[in-house]
């Protein structure tokens, strides 16, 4: 048997994937779990579309919660469901909210179907880039982990793609989620630790330079023994995404012109200047730390070197005219790699001012990391810090995004990785500052936002209020690089393209548990074990299937029966009628039809069978007498024949047997014997019956009629519901007015003599009883 702690595991893993609580730290649960968070995430990628950051990848390391209150040891049981989270930005929190739990919420995966192992399909990538406008983003590059007894890597090709909204034509059949898409030539997904960013407003999205193999083919994230197969080397390549076009979009490699360096891990921001908008690339590093073994970089003589003038003269993109420009800054902070960045323009436009968070300097990961937040206003291009911060609070390789125009939103990162133990984020995943007063909040409520004002610091660096009104309209005291650079700042930006989508509408969803100790899955840190309700919901869900499964195929089995039971009582009343028919009668075995020859009277009498035609039937031919014996005298035994029934003053044996069935008598519903015989030649089922005033022409032998009726195949009768036939299976089914051959035959021959019997024929496939046979019963 499993252990106890062994089945907690499996059922946490197993049952919480289902029923959407939360992917719990990706893997099993610790003996004695009962809640988890996010100690650090190493290198995500993320993107904001419209109310909602989306983050991918990554490495996660998960702090346990334990039911003494105390922390497990971190673990990392990887990503193999291919999980992307994601904030509602609609969603608040404050420091006792379980902001972990808030990241779980409304996530997806990668796996095809939505659920299962995605690493066949898409495994989980460390650091690349979610390229995106404000309807759906692109995963591209990244390093993969490299494991192949589970999985083989990608395709160089290859590129996932995730619809949120559509737009362009109408698309009648689209729905969200994730699809397949391949790169076009001259681009591979062979890339890594380069800098993004995305402009919704021009539905574009850009991939600067970053790292790549020797040999620019595959390379993996855990490849420490081998070089060959590791990111080392700086790509001189921007890819340029144009997804103007939902279902066509395209790509395009462009090469970066020698005075632009590559380099791992920069910022790169778009701001509204220009045509379509510039792009601003800042920091990164050369030769870092994780291009090396064991975090040494691979030269770190000539990264101390060259890396920090990547902050002191940063490289500008025109987007509209594909130009690449150099601006030398005043007052910079430095080397910096793996921070974050975002744009905020001032409300009159005179300045734009970029805000850089955190980072280092990617050769010494072992010492402290910085927290300082230093703004780079243009077009003064001057640096400001507005922010001290403190080494506890500090981190590296996370991502900020401006969910309103006054607030910065950080999430994830890591810290620096000294000693032997892991020191998990100060304020967990997510953290807020207010870029108008330089503050770190302490909560957000999507209520509560305000206008962008210049900071106090930098307005005293450039001039001007909060509002605006910059007196630095140029680059000080260096002026513009280029008159072209100037130009191009001087031209404004078609601000009615850009789209926002605050203020966000509150959700009631919060939680009230401390951030330290986040309980994704709903369970108490004491009481109930955790495992206890991904067990009771699925037993609850299985006895409710059940018992909706049980109660259908009941009904189904009632309504069979009842249905059953109709059809029965339908057949049973036929023959019930049938018997009351022939009760009291003579029986006698049903004998095939058979005719009588007179022509010879020497000549064998056996019976023949013979077919009657419609035209044969429905006519009048004319009647020969035939003797049984002729010229024989024959003397009848007394007592041994039927009387014959007095007139007016009985029923006759015919009267008798349509009573006894509870019927009318066809014969009295018709005025005439033409009437009669148009109806019984128009009938399908019935050939034809005696036709007269409602009695037969000559007395009927009780016996010969019962021996005639017993081998029709169907006879009709008039009831007070209508005409009906009897069926050999009891079935009665209404017989309407039909067109026949027999019809017609009647009707050419309707002025023959009525008097004339007409003989009783049985459906087509059945013996015919002829008109000499119905005469039999008078001789």
């Amino acid at each position: 048997m499993l252990h106890s702690n062994q089945m907690r595991s499996m059922l946490a893993s197993v049952f919480i994937l289902p029923f959407g609580f939360a992917y719990a730290q990706f893997g099993d649960w610790a003996p004695e779990q009962t809640n988890t968070t996010i100690c650090v995430w190493n290198q995500p990628r993320a993107a904001l579309v419209r109310d909602k950051i989306y983050i991918d990848g990554g490495s996660i390391w998960w702090s346990p919660g334990l039911q003494n209150g105390t922390f497990g040891p971190v673990s990392n049981k990887g990503n193999f469901q291919g999980i992307i989270l994601s904030y509602d930005l609609s969603k608040p929190f404050t420091r006792d909210t379980n902001v972990t739990g808030l990241l779980l919420d409304g996530t997806l995966s990668k796996a095809r179907g939505g659920k299962g192992n995605a690493n066949g399909d898409a495994p989980v990538y460390y650091d690349g880039a979610i390229l995106a406008n404000d309807a759906e983003f692109f995963l591209y590059g990244g390093a993969v982990f490299q494991d192949n007894e589970l999985y083989d890597p990608p395709p160089s090709y290859e590129t996932l793609k995730y619809e949120a909204y559509p737009y362009g034509p109408d698309k009648p059949l689209w729905k969200p989620g994730f699809s397949s898409r391949r790169l076009p030539d001259g681009i591979t997904r062979y890339v890594a630790y380069g800098g993004a960013a995305s402009a919704p407003s021009e539905n574009k999205a850009w991939y600067f330079s970053g790292l790549t193999a020797p040999s620019r083919g595959p390379f993996f994230w855990n490849a420490a023994a081998s070089p060959d197969v590791k990111a080392s080397v700086p790509s001189d390549t921007l890819i340029t995404l144009d997804m103007a076009s939902q279902l066509t979009e395209k790509w395009t490699n462009s090469t970066l012109p020698s005075h632009i360096k590559g380099r791992a891990n920069p910022e790169v921001v778009w701001v509204p200047v220009g045509e379509q908008g510039i792009l601003v690339v800042l920091g990164g590093a050369v030769f870092p730390e994780w291009a090396g073994e064991a975090h040494v970089s691979p030269n770190e003589t000539l990264s101390e070197k060259e890396s920090p003038v990547f902050m002191s003269t940063v490289d500008i993109y025109d987007v509209a005219n594909d130009t690449w420009y150099q601006q030398p800054t005043k007052g910079g902070p430095g080397t910096r790699t793996r921070g974050c960045a975002v744009v905020a323009p001032a409300a009159d436009r005179s300045s734009f001012n970029i805000y850089y968070y955190g980072g280092f300097d990617g050769i010494h990961s072992s010492k402290d990391f910085y927290d300082d937040v230093w703004v780079l206003s243009l077009p003064s291009f001057t640096w400001t810090k507005i922010s001290e911060g403190k080494a506890s609070h500090a981190r590296a390789g996370h991502k900020c995004f401006l969910p309103y125009p006054d607030q910065m939103m950080v999430i994830g990162g890591y810290t620096p990785l000294s000693g032997t133990t892991l020191t998990c984020l100060e304020d967990g995943p997510v953290a807020l500052l207010n870029i108008t007063s330089g503050e770190w909040m302490e909560q957000y409520d999507p209520a509560k936002y305000g206008v962008y004002g210049v900071h106090q610091k930098v307005q005293a660096t450039i001039g001007g209020n909060s509002a605006g009104h910059a007196t630095a309209t140029a680059p000080v005291p260096s002026g513009w690089a280029t008159p072209a650079l100037g130009k191009l700042f001087a031209t404004s930006y078609k601000f009615d393209k850009m789209k926002t989508h605050w203020p966000y509408k509150p959700s009631n969803t919060t939680s009230t548990e401390s951030p330290k100790q986040p309980i994704p899955t709903g369970q108490q840190r004491k009481g109930v074990p955790a495992w206890v309700a991904p067990i009771l919901g699925v037993v609850l869900g299985l006895v409710l299937m059940t018992g909706s499964l049980l109660a259908f195929c009941i009904w189904r089995r009632r309504r069979a029966s009842h249905e059953g039971s109709e059809t029965s009582s339908a057949r049973e009343a036929m023959p019930e009628r049938l018997y009351y028919w022939v009760k009291g009668h003579p029986q006698r075995q049903p004998t095939l039809t058979s005719t009588r020859s007179c022509e010879d009277s020497g000549a064998d009498h056996s019976p023949t069978l013979k077919l009657v035609s419609p035209s044969e039937t429905c006519s009048s031919p004319t009647t020969t007498a035939c003797h049984e014996m002729e010229n024989t005298q024959l003397a009848e035994l007394d007592d041994t024949s039927s009387p014959v029934e007095l007139h007016d003053t009985g029923l006759s044996t015919a009267d008798v047997m349509w009573r006894n069935a509870g019927f009318t008598p066809l014969l009295t519903s018709f005025s005439s014997r033409a009437s009669l015989r148009s109806a019984v030649c128009e009938s399908p089922v019935i050939s034809s019956i005696s036709a007269s005033d409602g009695t037969p022409s000559t007395p009927l032998h009780p016996l010969r009629w019962t021996s005639k009726v017993s081998a029709f195949s169907s006879v009709s009768a008039e009831s007070g519901e209508g005409t009906k036939s009897w069926s050999p299976n009891g079935v009665v089914s209404p017989i309407g007015p039909t067109s026949s051959p027999i019809a017609k035959s009647v009707a050419e021959n309707d002025d023959e003599d009525a008097d004339h019997d007409v003989a009783a024929r049985a459906s087509p496939q059945q013996n015919v009883i002829s008109k000499d046979d119905v005469r039999q019963g008078s001789s």
